[in-house]
């Protein structure tokens, strides 16, 4: 469901650095506040968030994140500690204007069903449009399943290269490939650029693990 009109809930910033990002922010303060955590040892970024969704004309997530200029590329691989959770929650990797809840943006989002998609807010308090992308198998045979299976991505990734934005995935394990055609969004100088996690529920925090994270200062470095 869409937010009301004009309605606007604060970010809440913590400007305490966190493995390679800067800072992190509650983006449009959901109902319960975030945390993350970061394992050195294992590379792996724990993150909590309630929020209603990074969709629409704002946002509500946890994003960790570091201010970036140029272009950069972007990956990480999403593991589920609840892989029953609300099927709609979602890792993103994002750049995007601000830290205000309706600012521009464009993000690459793992949902819990496995979909990716690219996505984007071309004006401060726009709606988003998408690309949606899913891949998946034909169910086995003697088992419970039923219809299409959706496979959960090994890796995925966003490399920003000028204006040009290009999502990769790795489906099944394979090198990062591109998914679609680039993207156009337009920036006029420094991004915030990182991982955000929503649980896509307003009031109830769910947990995502995202480790392996690479993000460097150029483009064609997605691995």
């Amino acid at each position: 469901m869409p937010p009301p009109a004009d309605f606007h809930r604060a970010s809440v910033t913590f400007n305490k650095p966190i493995g390679i990002f800067e800072g992190q922010t509650d983006v449009g303060g959901a109902l319960a506040p975030g945390s993350a955590g970061y394992d050195a040892a294992s590379g792996t970024y724990t993150i909590t968030s309630a929020g209603y969704n990074i969709w629409y004309s704002r946002d509500e997530f946890r994003f960790l994140w570091k201010k970036m200029t140029g272009d950069v590329s972007l990956a990480a691989s999403v593991t589920w500690p609840n892989i029953n959770d609300f099927h709609d929650r979602k890792v993103a990797l994002v750049f995007r204007d601000s830290l205000d809840d309706d600012s521009r943006e464009i993000v690459a989002a793992q949902h819990g069903n496995g979909m990716v998609h690219i996505a984007w807010r071309p004006e401060k308090g726009a709606q988003m449009t998408d690309i949606e992308y899913r891949s998946q198998r034909q169910p086995i045979q003697g088992t419970d399943e039923k219809g299409p299976q959706t496979f959960h991505p090994t890796r995925f990734g966003i490399e920003k290269k000028g204006d040009q934005y290009q999502l990769y995935v790795s489906w099944q394990g394979e090198p990062l490939h591109p998914e679609g055609k680039p993207v156009t969004f337009r920036s006029s100088g420094q991004l915030y650029v990182g991982i955000g996690f929503t649980s896509h529920l307003p009031a109830t925090p769910l947990t995502a693990e995202v480790k392996d994270v690479v993000l460097d200062n150029a483009a064609a470095r997605i691995r």
